[in-house]
């Protein structure tokens, strides 16, 4: 593995990864201009703490991860602050764009497009963009995340996420970013304190799967599909409070729907939750539940609208 933690990559690199990782990086490293195909786990790989990591105009043709974050051996974490990536283009990937996790925070993700491949090994989940671990306080910017599913045996639950955040995870920002064609969740959510500002998702099997209470500006969701497997198929697929605490808050300021099919627009699973719409455009058949109980789910009181509630 290539090692430039003393320099810079400055001019296009172009590069054949031959399946393995490539750049193993440092603190204060800058990657400019590095233009890869049939990377490994981790085209870049970050296996220590690092601070003010610098990623820019990356290509990228088939391979299994474009960012990896894991610890070497003998280290117990390997935390990236103050990540910036800016403009890339990844296509052919079997697992993710990008992987980040253990205590990584203040960092910016911005104008990545990244497409995945269908995938079928046993343990290969794939996510364009995957947090986890206790990572907070990230910005991801114009990042379109597209195709990345995970074909499994017809009565499996078929997984493949465009954005996913975990339980530990604070303080996402998403900003015009966009989730297309993958296997479950266009944004899967269990993130705190999650604000979707300008965001879309569409021919997902579930658009937006959300975990814990969200806010959002304007969302839009377009045409679910049933993709595979056993999982439901909808435009929001909440995840109620399950008895333990106060329920989920999912607060959006404008809605928008549109489908030709009468999916769901909310389905509710596993206990009580709370949903907020202020202004709505919701074009889909007549008789669409606007909402659908899962394993006891439930919305006590109905959808609140801050106007006219829509005629489904």
């Amino acid at each position: 593995m290539a090692d430039i933690s003393s320099r810079s990559a400055v001019k296009p690199v172009r590069i054949a990864a031959g399946g393995e990782p490539v750049y193993v990086v440092r603190s204060g490293a800058a990657y400019r201009g590095v233009h890869a195909r049939d990377v490994g786990n981790g085209l870049f790989l970050i296996r220590e703490p690092v601070r003010d990591l610098q990623i820019a105009d990356i290509r990228v043709t088939g391979g299994y991860r474009v960012i990896e974050n894991s610890a070497a051996a003998g280290l117990a974490e390997a935390s990236c602050v103050g990540l910036r990536v800016r403009g890339a283009m990844a296509t052919g990937l079997e697992r993710s764009f990008a992987r980040i996790r253990y205590d990584s925070h203040d960092g910016v993700i911005e104008d990545v497009s990244a497409s995945g491949i269908l995938t079928t090994g046993a343990t290969d989940l794939p996510v364009g963009i995957a947090f986890a671990g206790t990572a907070h306080d990230f910005r991801i910017e114009r990042c379109v995340m597209r195709g990345f599913r995970w074909r499994r045996k017809a009565r499996q639950y078929w997984n493949g996420d465009g954005f996913s955040t975990e339980r530990g995870n604070a303080r996402f920002l998403f900003r015009q970013c966009a989730a297309w064609d993958n296997s479950d969740g266009g944004f899967d959510l269990k993130s705190t304190g999650t604000l979707l500002d300008d965001c879309i998702s569409g021919r997902n099997a579930r658009n937006f799967r959300l975990w814990s209470s969200i806010r959002a500006t304007r969302i839009t969701s377009v045409d679910p599909v049933r993709i595979g497997g056993i999982g439901d198929t909808n435009h929001f697929s909440i995840m109620g409070g399950g008895g333990a605490g106060e329920p989920p808050v999912i607060h959006i300021e404008h809605l928008v729907v549109k489908s030709d099919r009468g999916w769901p627009i909310f389905d509710v699973h596993d206990g009580a939750a709370k949903i907020i719409i202020g202004s709505h455009d919701i074009r889909v058949p007549p008789g669409t539940p606007l909402v659908r109980s899962r394993g006891g789910g439930s919305v006590p009181g109905g959808v609140s609208f801050a106007g006219t509630p829509p005629t489904l």
